[in-house]
C-alpha cells in the first residue's frame, strides 16, 4: 500500500498522466502565486509617490497620479462644484445658495489621504487583496467636502426672513390718562449658528447636493419687567409740572393731564425708555392753540394788456405746529418746565397759497365799462384815488362788496380833494366830489358781468356823460353802491384811467351771458323812473331776468313834486 500510487502493474494505481498534472500544478501554483506578489511588491515600490493603479475620484481615473496631477484634478471638482445649490429648509422658509456663498469648499487633505490610501492599508494582506482586486474593479473615492462656519453663519444671518417672527417688547401707554402695560411675547427666528453647524454635520456624513433641515428656534424679547419698571418710573417724572409755551408771539401753558395722555414707552437703542407721541402732541397742540394761526396771504393779481398774472401779498400763513414740538417739549419736561418751549410753526399752505389762488378761476375778463370826462380837473384827481384804492380787490364767491365799507368816508387824509358834488338837487363843491363817475362805471362793469346789486341810488338829476338810467352815485354814508358775486369764482376789480376816462374791468373765469334786453320809463309826480332789463344766462342755459332803476328829478334845485329844494 505504501507503494499505490507508483505501481503501474497495480490496478488501483493513480494514472501517469493525473500524477503529471498534479506535479506541474504543484510547480505552477507556487509559481503563479509568488510572481503575482512579486509583481505587487514591484508595484508597490514603483507607485510609492503615486497613486495606485485602478483608483478614480469622483468618477474621475486618477490612477499612477502624481500629487500634483492629483491637485490638478482636485482642483477642476472644486470648480465644477463652486456653484452647486444647497439647501438649508425650516417650515415655511427655504435658503437655497451655492456651495461658495454657504462657505461649503473642496476637503483637500482629506481627498488627497483616501486616494493615497487607496490600495495602501497597513494590513499587508488587506493591502495585498485590495491591490488584487483592483485589477478588476476599479476603487473609487467620493469627493468630500468642509463648512467653514463662520462663512455660512454670515450667511444665514444676512438672509431676508431670518426672523420668521419678531419678538414683541413689553412697553406701556397713557393715551387713556390711565397707565397701560402690555406684556412682552418670544419671536421665532433662524439660529445662525445652529443652522451652519447642522449644515456641517450634512456635509461631513453625506455627499452633494447638500440639503438639512433645521427647527426654528425661540427669541426672547430684550426687556423684562425690571426695565418696564424703570421706564414707568422716568415717565412720572416727566409728567410733574405745566409746560409754558410760546407759538406766533402767544404764550399758553400745556397742562399736566394733557401731558400725560402723551407719553408712551418706546424701544431705542439706549434701552426701553418713555417718550412722546408725535401725533397726539400735535393733535393736543392743533386744539389748544387753535386761535394763534397767522391769516392766509391775499392774492395780489396784475393785469397788463389784458393779461392777468398773481401772486400773494404779505406772509405765507403759519400754524401749529411744526415738526420737532414733540422733541421740544419732552426736553423740556425733562428740565421740570422751567423755560418757555418757543414751537416751531409750519405753513399752511405748502405752495404759500398759489394753487389756492389758482382755484379762484380769475383768467378772463367778464365785464367792462368805460366812462369819458374832461381833463384836468380836480374830480379827476378824485376819480384816480379812489379807483387806485379799490383796484385789485378780489371778490370771493358768494361775497357782498360794498364801496363805503371798503373805502370809508372821502377825506383829505385819505387824498381826497374838494370838487363838484349834488347835494339836495343842488350842486355844490365836497371833499371827494366826482367819485360818482367811478361809481358809475363800476356799476355799468358789474351789471354786464352779471352781479347781483344789493345796494345803489342813481343821481338825482340826470348827467349826459353817464347811461341813461344805467347808473349810480355815492355818498358817505348813506348812498352806497353794493353788489354780490353770484358766481363760483373769484373776481378781481381792476380799474385804469387816462387824463379823459376811466375804465372798470372785472376780471373771472366766464359764468354769466348778459344783455340788456329792453328799458323803459314812467313819470312819477314831476321825477322820472327809468327801469332797465337784464337777461343773465348761467351755463345751464338757465336764462335769470332782473332790472335796476333809476330815479331823476325833473331839474337842478327841484324835487319831484316840482317845487324848489333849499340849498345845502
Amino acid at each position: 500500500m505504501v507503494g499505490f500510487w507508483n505501481d503501474p502493474y497495480d490496478p488501483g494505481a493513480m494514472p501517469r498522466w493525473l500524477g503529471r498534472a498534479l506535479a506541474v500544478i504543484a510547480f505552477v501554483v507556487p509559481t503563479v502565486l509568488l510572481g503575482t506578489v512579486a509583481a505587487w511588491g514591484v508595484d508597490k515600490v514603483v507607485h510609492t509617490d503615486q497613486v495606485n493603479r485602478n483608483v478614480t475620484l469622483a468618477g474621475i481615473s486618477v490612477g499612477g497620479m502624481t500629487e500634483t496631477e492629483l491637485d490638478e484634478v482636485i482642483d477642476r471638482i472644486a470648480a465644477d462644484t463652486a456653484h452647486d445649490l444647497v439647501t438649508i429648509s425650516a417650515a415655511g422658509l427655504d435658503i437655497v445658495v451655492t456651495h461658495v456663498e454657504a462657505g461649503i469648499t473642496i476637503d483637500r487633505d482629506s481627498i488627497r489621504r483616501a486616494v493615497f490610501s487607496a490600495g495602501r492599508e497597513s494590513n499587508p494582506l488587506s493591502s495585498f487583496t485590495s491591490w488584487v482586486g483592483g485589477m478588476t474593479e476599479p476603487v473609487d473615492i467620493d469627493a468630500s467636502f468642509a463648512v467653514d462656519i463662520e462663512t455660512a453663519t454670515e450667511m444665514i444671518t444676512a438672509t431676508p426672513g431670518q426672523v420668521r417672527l419678531a419678538p414683541v417688547e413689553p412697553g406701556f401707554t397713557m393715551a387713556t390718562g390711565e397707565l397701560v402695560v402690555s406684556e412682552g411675547e418670544d419671536g421665532v427666528y433662524l439660529d445662525p449658528r445652529e443652522c451652519a453647524e447642522a449644515l456641517a454635520a450634512e456635509v461631513a456624513f453625506g455627499g452633494p447636493p447638500f440639503s438639512v433641515d433645521v427647527p426654528w428656534s425661540p427669541m426672547p424679547p430684550r426687556f423684562d419687567d425690571t426695565d418696564i419698571a424703570a421706564a414707568i418710573s422716568a415717565a412720572e417724572e416727566l409728567i410733574d409740572n405745566d409746560l409754558p409755551v410760546s407759538i406766533n408771539g402767544n404764550r399758553a401753558f400745556i397742562g399736566k393731564t394733557t401731558i400725560r395722555r402723551w407719553v408712551e414707552s418706546e424701544v431705542t437703542d439706549a434701552g426701553l425708555v418713555p417718550v412722546f407721541d408725535e401725533d397726539r402732541v400735535n393733535e393736543s397742540l392743533e386744539k389748544l392753540l387753535v386761535g394763534q394761526a397767522t391769516a392766509l396771504p391775499e392774492p395780489n393779481y396784475l393785469v397788463a394788456n389784458g393779461v392777468v398774472t398773481y401772486g400773494i401779498t404779505g406772509d405765507p400763513a403759519r400754524t401749529c405746529c411744526g415738526d420737532g414740538s414733540a422733541d421740544l417739549l419732552y426736553r423740556e419736561a425733562q428740565r421740570d418746565g422751567l423755560f418757555v418751549t418757543f414751537l416751531p410753526t409750519r405753513l399752511v399752505e405748502e405752495d404759500f397759497g398759489l394753487e389756492r389762488i389758482k382755484a379762484l378761476g380769475v383768467t378772463e375778463l367778464v365785464g367792462e365799462f368805460t366812462t369819458e370826462h374832461s381833463c384836468c380837473q380836480n374830480r379827476v384827481e378824485n376819480i384816480h384815488q379812489i379807483a387806485d384804492i379799490i383796484s385789485g380787490y378780489v371778490l370771493e364767491p358768494g361775497e357782498r362788496f360794498s364801496v363805503n365799507d371798503y373805502v370809508g368816508e372821502r377825506t383829505r387824509e385819505k387824498g381826497f380833494v374838494p370838487a363838484g358834488t349834488i347835494q339836495q338837487g343842488h350842486f355844490k363843491d365836497d371833499v371827494g366830489g366826482g367819485i360818482s363817475q367811478f361809481a358809475t362805471t363800476l356799476f355799468n362793469a358789474a351789471f354786464f358781468a352779471g352781479l347781483e346789486f344789493d345796494d345803489y341810488q342813481s343821481h338825482t338829476i340826470y348827467i349826459s356823460r353817464y347811461p341813461y338810467g344805467r347808473e349810480a352815485t355815492l355818498n358817505y354814508p348813506d348812498v352806497d353802491l353794493a353788489f354780490i358775486n353770484n358766481t363760483p369764482y373769484a373776481i378781481l376789480i381792476w380799474a385804469e384811467y387816462t387824463d379823459t376816462s376811466i375804465t372798470v374791468q372785472m376780471y373771472s373765469t366766464k359764468y354769466w351771458e348778459v344783455e340788456q334786453t329792453d328799458q323803459s320809463s314812467r313819470r312819477s309826480g314831476a321825477c322820472t323812473s327809468v327801469e332797465t332789463f337784464r337777461s343773465r344766462t348761467d351755463p345751464e342755459g338757465e336764462v335769470y331776468e332782473d332790472s335796476v332803476i333809476a330815479r331823476y328829478r325833473p331839474g337842478v334845485g327841484l324835487d319831484c313834486a316840482g317845487n324848489p329844494t333849499p340849498r345845502p
